[in-house]
């Protein structure tokens, strides 16, 4: 076991089903033998990028026994939880890839309520360090704010996910209020995840189309985030909803300063077209945005002080430590954050995320 000063809250870890069968019997009837009717790989229809590093996934996350990466959650527990530490542990289902851009809501729907129970039923209920996120369907934004309703209470769930790409037009559109709303009536954090190279059903995930190089999705995957976030704040959503917390993963923070600035600098110019935005933009993302380190910036060591320089332009109390496992891009809370001070280190790898999700001390 890797030691570090405190135990390490990761906000980004993705299981998946040995089979995608094993989600049928968290169907009704109908969507199950539609499922078997139409032979469901697991995916709704997408335009997929070629990965080339080992489809997306470490190389050594194959579990032994058989089944995909991060298929076991005993598995897990050996090549991360124990290894490096672990208190606690944020799961997303595969399925916060593609479910809001499937074209069929209701399929959609279903499917993230048989997510939901899976994770549940096979992971939850397993460890006492695993939590999980409410996946929803944003298609059908009240048949979404339901679902959260349905299983928001659930002591392990802390957090709503969506993928970043809003299926018709951006977050801050009127029409995805009643998910927002079910996400402060139980308490939970909204969580934005990157959506899946390429495309997926009703949206492209590449700011200019369908990018035709994983190296393109991969450079450009924080500028949807700048999009949306300045989408959500001009809309007025968060002097709408006060109460909303928000976290955006795996679109690293290096971005986050400079588009402050920006929205600050023309709020300032041209505010009589948003009167509803009240305050500088900067504010509405400090109290109410949290931000992932995954991709974190590594840099040489002479230039540590930079990296530094920049958290604390961003907060080094809003960011939240995130692995991304079992993808490629890992990131290891010992090598990722090395160098940072103490200080740092142990807002970014514990404390931070445990006053957001209000978790529990470890036992």
């Amino acid at each position: 076991m890797v030691n570090s000063e405190v135990p390490v809250i990761d906000c980004d870890i993705h299981p998946n089903p040995v089979r995608k069968r094993d989600l049928l019997p968290y169907l009704d009837d109908y969507w199950k033998d539609y499922m078997i009717a139409s032979k469901f790989k697991g995916h709704l229809p997408t335009v997929d990028i070629t990965l080339p590093v080992n489809g997306g996934l470490r190389a050594d996350s194959k579990v032994p026994e058989g089944g995909p990466a991060c298929s076991s959650i005993d598995f897990f527990r050996q090549q991360v939880m124990d290894e490096y530490n672990y208190s606690h542990a944020i799961l997303f289902t595969d399925g916060t890839f593609f479910i809001s851009g499937a074209p069929q809501r209701e399929m959609a729907t279903a499917l993230a309520s048989a997510y939901n129970d899976w994770l549940i039923e096979h992971w939850l209920s397993k460890d006492s360090r695993v939590y999980g996120t409410v996946l929803v369907a944003a298609q059908d934004p009240e048949a979404a704010a339901r679902e959260i309703d349905r299983v928001g209470s659930h002591p392990k769930m802390v957090q709503v996910g969506l993928g970043m790409h809003s299926p018709y037009g951006g977050w801050g559109d009127p029409r995805y209020h009643p998910i927002w709303e079910a996400a402060v009536r139980n308490n939970l954090v909204v969580c934005f995840h990157t959506t899946g190279a390429g495309g997926t059903g009703l949206y492209p995930t590449g700011p200019i189309g369908i990018p035709p190089y994983f190296v393109e999705f991969q450079s450009t995957n924080a500028i949807p985030y700048q999009a949306q976030l300045a989408n959500m704040i001009f809309s007025g959503l968060f002097e709408k909803f006060p109460g909303i917390k928000m976290a955006f993963i795996e679109a690293g923070f290096a971005w986050v300063p400079g588009l402050t600035y920006m929205m600050d600098t023309q709020w300032r110019a041209v505010r009589r077209e948003v009167p509803w935005v009240k305050r500088p933009p900067s504010e509405y993302v400090r109290d109410h945005i949290w931000f992932g380190t995954q991709p974190m910036i590594e840099p040489e060591p002479a230039d540590h002080k930079y990296l530094e320089q920049l958290i604390e332009m961003v907060g080094s109390d809003k960011l939240l430590f995130a692995s991304d496992y079992p993808h490629w891009e890992f990131d290891s809370p010992v090598a990722a954050l090395k160098g940072l001070s103490r200080e740092t280190r142990n807002r970014i790898r514990y404390h931070n995320a445990k006053k957001l999700f209000n978790l529990p001390d470890p036992s």
